[in-house]
């Protein structure tokens, strides 16, 4: 079978490896999709510290089990699962079965590859404890931010505010339920927020770009006893000034959510409720996949599937 090895400072190179068979309380997987992660990317290109690489890569993946280990029973044999594990920039894999979670009926098994940052965005909407019925602001509309969008608005939030520099995803944040965006190249978001709320500021900000300024712009908008939640991926060297005699007195809360392994059940059952597929950018086969990787870096998609097969290398 073949798989995509990174060798740190050449790219990922394809091999080709006996089929791997599965021990007591393994599952063997057929990959169908494996989703390009923005951190990985950062870690390649050295703006994140990371000492996992190049272990970390191919961590977004679902496909279907094709074979079991003796000793297990489910799921069975053909079932679509999302897979809470490592290397799934292969074409099989083979997984302990507690880390596969099926997904629910008539979901796409590409969109499984969706579970793993799902997770992350469910703990990030948890932990933002949303008022019911409250405004809410999110900055950056790319594939997480989207994801974002889509479960605050359907689970707690009245309205949100999406600030989102490029066109393309602003148009498709409102198809997505957005109440308005706005470019916050053409001016001051608190600005903007103030007037879309009467002045009242939102009681939660989401920050999903990875980006200072708009991080900023989050603590600026968000109501006295607001809370703001870091969801984009910062750069090591990333800082923030704050004005403390501010931040304090207005009871305000910064609130850091990286990963979410206990929340993968329900992402995958989340993902019967929300609009997948126009999060998708582009489609790479396996083969394909340092080109997947420099589109991914170029900012300029949507979420960046590779898979044996998918074959839609643009």
């Amino acid at each position: 079978m073949r798989k995509a090895t990174l060798i740190v400072g050449r790219g990922f190179e394809i091999g080709t490896e006996p089929l791997p068979q599965p021990g007591p309380g393994e599952v063997r997987v057929q990959v169908r999709a494996c989703g390009v992660c923005q951190t990985e990317v950062h870690a390649i290109d050295g703006t994140l510290d990371r000492s996992d690489i190049p272990g970390m890569m191919g961590h977004e993946f679902s496909g279907e089990v094709v074979a079991l280990g003796a000793d297990v029973t489910e799921p069975e044999i053909g079932t679509p699962v999302a897979c809470l594990a490592r290397g799934g920039y292969s074409e099989q894999i083979v997984v302990p079965a507690a880390q596969l979670f099926p997904l629910p009926a008539g979901v796409p098994v590409e969109h499984g590859a969706f579970v793993e940052p799902l997770a992350c965005i469910v703990a990030a909407v948890e932990s933002a404890e949303v008022p019911m019925g409250a405004p809410v602001l999110l900055t950056g509309a790319g594939p997480m931010g989207l994801l974002t969008l889509q479960l605050a608005h359907r689970s707690r939030a009245a309205r949100v505010i999406v600030s989102e520099p490029h066109p393309d995803r602003r148009a498709l944040a409102l198809r997505l339920g957005a109440a308005r965006v706005v470019d916050p190249s053409d001016g001051d978001i608190e600005a903007a927020v103030m007037a879309a709320t009467g002045g009242a500021g939102v009681a939660v900000a989401f920050e999903s770009a990875g980006v200072p300024a708009a991080l900023a712009d989050c603590l600026r908008s968000v109501a006295n006893g607001g809370r703001v939640v870091m969801i984009g991926v910062h750069p090591s060297e990333a800082r923030l000034s704050l004005h403390l005699d501010d931040f304090h007195p207005r009871n305000l809360s910064l609130v850091g959510v990286y990963g979410g392994r206990d929340r993968v059940h329900a992402a995958a059952q989340w993902l019967a409720h929300l609009d997948i597929e126009p999060l998708i950018g582009r489609r790479f086969e396996l083969a394909d996949i340092n080109t997947a990787f420099e589109v991914a870096r170029s900012g300029q998609s949507l979420k960046v599937l590779v898979g044996p097969g998918l074959g839609q290398s643009e």
